[in-house]
Parts: C-alpha cells; structure tokens; sequence
C-alpha cells in the first residue's frame, strides 16, 4: 500500500490533482482571543481571524473573550471575529472561560464535544486525532478528565495516527504564568508515553516554541513539542524572563500546521504576515514505509 501511494500521489500532483484518502488537514491555532475595547472590526481579533481561510479549521487555545466569556461578550467579541470558524473549530476553555466558576456559556456557545464536559477527541482529517483537555479542573474532575485520557489513549492505541493536544494553561512556558499548568504533569506525561507530537496551550500573551521535552521539561530526542500561542487578540501584556525556548516573540498571529499522515510541519504567521518560526518534524505513530 505504502509503495502504491508513493507512486501515486506524483502522478496526481502532476496532473494538478489530489487524492482525498492521503491528503492532509491545514489548522490554524491560537488562544486569548476577543477584546471588544475599539471597533470589534479593527480590532486584533479580526486581523488574526483574517489570516485564516473561511473554510479554514481552527485550534482555539482558551481565553475566548475577555474580560469573561458571558453570553453577552461571545456574541458580541467572538462571533464577529473567530465566530466565522466556530462550526470548524475546537475549542477548550480558559480561565476567562469560566464565569462565576461554571464554563456555562463557554458551553452553551461552542458546544460540549461530550455532554456537560470540556474535553475530547475528534479525528483531524485521515491521519491525525486532537485531544481536548480542561487545565481549569480541580477535584475530582481532574481525576475524571485524567481517567478519560487514558482510556481514549488505550483505545486509539496502535492505530497509526498522529496527536495533537489542547489545553489552556502551558505546562512549560518562560512568562509571568510559568507553573499555571503545573497540574497537566500527569496528562504530558500519558501523552508522551502514548507518542503524541504537539501540545498547544495559550495563557501567556505572547509565542513561544520548544524543542521536545519530556514532563520534567529535559530535552528529548524525540518527544512533544509544545507551542504556546497566546496571540489571538488578547492585549499583549506579558513578558518572557527566560531564554529556554527556540522561538519568543510578542506579536499577534496564528500558528499554521499542516498535519500529513507521516509528518507536520509548523509555521508561526503575524497579523503583517511575517513568519518568525518554521519547521517540521516526523510524527511518531505513523507506519513505518518498509519500501525503502
């Protein structure tokens, strides 16, 4: 099968074709979204919103509408902006999500992917699973949601495809919040054993990217990248202190991944349409092409 599609995807490609059953997913990521303090239309939430395609697919990191995520504010901050991608995108919830300690509206606007609970997974094209998870939680939902993750890990154990996570509250990151997501140790740690590729988190208002890391923040060969991408449209108002990171910067923009069945490849892209970070790597659970 692997030697078929290696032959075939060129003549496809030639011929100005695709082949829809090996074709790869475009994603576009970010957190910390809408602030409706000017013209929501001029606002950095709109010009982030417009690096993204209509049809496009979008990872929202948390933190959806500030000062709080009420019904009032998502109608009125999210909807005009990022609300274009709502039927397409998944979400998981920030602080700011949170509304008198209930993600109540959160819910209401962007749907539960499982009645009543803030995490999930749900296929990305053919070869990629994103895994939805609440870093808010305390117990004993913490210990539930934790549960859940190893039992949908078990279950799309071996099946030769990818995994990118979402949770809100970087486990790593070199801002003023470093430690907020001290208590995602556990579900890194199930993910890394379980070959995922990528965390992405928000909370820092700002980008950053790391070389894998194991749960303990030591470098790996091969192991998870985390990317923190807190640029949606949130007020940049936080700083980095330290220099461990492979790429800082404080600008507004979305992260861009092309996720194909064998490997991703990333691309950081301002609201001036720099891109100030671009790579790629093999993703772990893909099969092996024995045609070599």
């Amino acid at each position: 099968m692997h030697r078929h599609r290696r032959l075939l995807i060129p003549l496809l490609l030639a011929f100005g074709l695709t082949d829809p059953a090996y074709a790869g997913v475009k994603v576009y990521a970010a957190g910390d979204i809408a602030e409706c303090d000017a013209s929501i239309q001029k606002s950095a939430a709109a010009r982030t919103a417009a690096l993204i395609p209509d049809d496009g697919i979008a990872l929202v990191l948390g933190d959806t509408t500030y000062p709080n995520a009420d019904a009032n504010t998502l109608n009125r901050c999210y909807e005009p902006t990022w609300g274009r991608f709502k039927a397409s995108s998944y979400v998981v919830p920030g602080n700011h999500d949170y509304v008198n300690g209930e993600p109540t509206d959160f819910l209401a606007y962007f749907g539960a992917r499982n009645p009543g609970k803030t995490w999930f997974r749900a296929p990305l094209g053919e070869s990629w699973w994103v895994i939805g998870l609440d870093s808010n939680l305390k117990e004993p939902a913490l210990t539930q949601q934790h549960a859940w993750l190893m039992r949908e890990l078990a279950t799309i154990k071996g099946d030769g495809k990818c995994i990118v996570a979402l949770w809100h509250h970087a486990l790593f990151s070199t801002g003023l919040h470093h430690g907020d997501g001290e208590l995602m140790k556990p579900a890194w740690r199930v993910l890394d054993a379980a070959g995922a590729d990528l965390v992405l988190s928000g909370h820092e208002h700002f980008y950053e990217s790391f070389e894998p890391l194991d749960a303990n923040g030591h470098a790996q060969t091969v192991g998870i990248r985390e990317f923190v991408v807190g640029t949606g449209g949130g007020r940049l108002a936080d700083l980095s202190f330290h220099t461990n990171h492979r790429v800082y910067t404080r600008r507004y923009g979305v992260l861009k991944l092309d996720l194909e069945s064998d490997h991703y490849r990333w691309v950081f892209e301002t609201i001036g349409h720099n891109h100030l970070d671009a790579g790629s790597a093999h993703c772990r659970n893909a099969v092996p092409d024995n045609t070599h």
